[in-house]
Formats: structure tokens, C-alpha cells, sequence
């Protein structure tokens, strides 16, 4: 069969563009996509400028706690001075009370002694009141006489310097020396003596009644 020179000629003009564009397409899938290296760039950026802002967010959660840290020990030293002040305030004059007690025991001792009729004496009531005047004067910075007399026992407050036989726990039958205390610390315990607790007195008749009559002794008879 006889092909026409001009359909011949028409149909590889035809085919060249076709073939250019198949060729550039084939040259355009061998090369990078355009951009696929920037974004992988700003990618990595972007994950480098995570990385800083979560070690930057670390850094200041320490920092705050260290902050937080430092106002609780700061607070707490306040807390300690304040405290230290006020004990040292409270006890300064802690030695020189104590040093003061044998003089207040004197004073007590001398007066507790006195006849009865002598105590009546004008210039007594001078002594009396430089006695008065004394303990008034140790009871203002804080001097607290320990009480004793019938209480329980306690060898926190009282020393122990006699005793006497009995059942039960042992109370303070009598005190030999006062015992003091300044503020809540006690500077003195109180000499005492223990025993059994001391029953208590029988109870009075009442108005009209006659008393019971006493038990009787060994030698009373039937």
C-alpha cells in the first residue's frame, strides 16, 4: 500500500511534541521535588526549636522550685530567730533569779519563824513589805512556785529527799524547800518528802445529828 508523503509527514510532526513532553516529564521525575529539601530543613529547625523551648521550660520549673525552696528556708530561719529571741528574752534573767532564790528562802524561812507577837512590831512591817516587794517584783519576770503540798509525785518538779512506807502511788507528804519555775522551765524542783496520799478527813455530822461514836479499841468489852 502507498502511504501519502503529506499524512506521513503530518503525523511526525505531530508525534515530536508529544515525544519533547514525555522526555522533560521522564528528566522531571529523575530530579528532587522542588522544596522537598527546604521543608525537610524548616522540619528539622522547627524540631531543634521544640527541643530548646522544652529545656528552657525545664531550666525555669527548676529555677521556680530552687526559688520556692529558698523562701521555705528563709521562712523557717525568721521562724528560728523569732523563736530564739523570744526564749532569750523570756530567760535572760534566768541566773540571776536562781541566784536570788536562797535570799527569798531566807526571807521565808526568818518570817515563817517569828513569834506571834513579835510580827506586831512597827518596824517588822518594813521587812515584811522588802519581802513582799521582792517576791512581787520575781513573780513579774515570770518566777511560778511549784505547787507540791498533797500532790502526786512528779520527779520532773520534786526531788525526793525522804520517804515514807505505804501502798499506792506516792504523793508529797510535806516540802522541805519550794521549788520554782521561770516561765515553763523550772530552775528549782522541790525538795520533798513522799508517802502514801494522805485519806481524807471524815465528814462532818450534819447540824443536829450526833457524831458516830468512835470504834472500840482493843480493850472495850461486849
Amino acid at each position: 500500500m502507498t502511504t501519502d508523503p503529506q499524512t506521513s509527514e503530518a503525523s511526525e510532526a505531530s508525534e515530536a511534541p508529544q515525544a519533547e513532553a514525555d522526555g522533560a516529564a521522564g528528566a522531571d521525575a529523575g530530579r528532587p521535588a522542588p522544596g522537598g529539601a527546604e521543608a525537610r530543613e524548616l522540619e528539622r529547625q522547627l524540631d531543634e526549636a521544640r527541643a530548646q523551648a522544652r529545656a528552657a521550660e525545664t531550666r525555669a520549673q527548676e529555677n521556680f522550685d530552687r526559688w520556692q525552696r529558698a523562701q521555705a528556708d528563709l521562712a523557717n530561719y525568721r521562724r528560728r530567730a523569732q523563736f530564739e529571741r523570744e526564749e532569750l528574752e523570756k530567760y535572760a534573767a534566768a541566773s540571776l533569779v536562781a541566784s536570788l532564790l536562797p535570799v527569798l528562802d531566807n526571807f521565808d524561812r526568818a518570817w515563817g519563824s517569828l513569834p506571834g507577837q513579835f510580827r506586831r512590831l512597827t518596824w517588822l512591817d518594813g521587812v515584811a513589805m522588802i519581802h513582799s516587794q521582792m517576791r512581787g517584783t520575781l513573780q513579774r519576770v515570770g518566777l511560778v512556785e511549784i505547787e507540791a503540798e498533797g500532790q502526786a509525785f512528779d520527779p520532773a518538779l520534786h526531788e525526793a529527799v525522804d520517804s515514807e512506807a505505804g501502798d499506792g502511788p506516792p504523793h508529797v507528804i510535806a516540802v522541805l524547800q519550794a521549788g520554782y519555775k521561770l516561765q515553763e522551765r523550772v530552775i528549782r524542783p522541790a525538795l520533798v518528802k513522799v508517802g502514801p496520799k494522805a485519806s481524807p478527813p471524815p465528814a462532818a455530822a450534819p447540824e443536829g445529828e450526833p457524831a458516830p461514836p468512835p470504834a472500840p479499841g482493843p480493850d472495850a468489852t461486849g
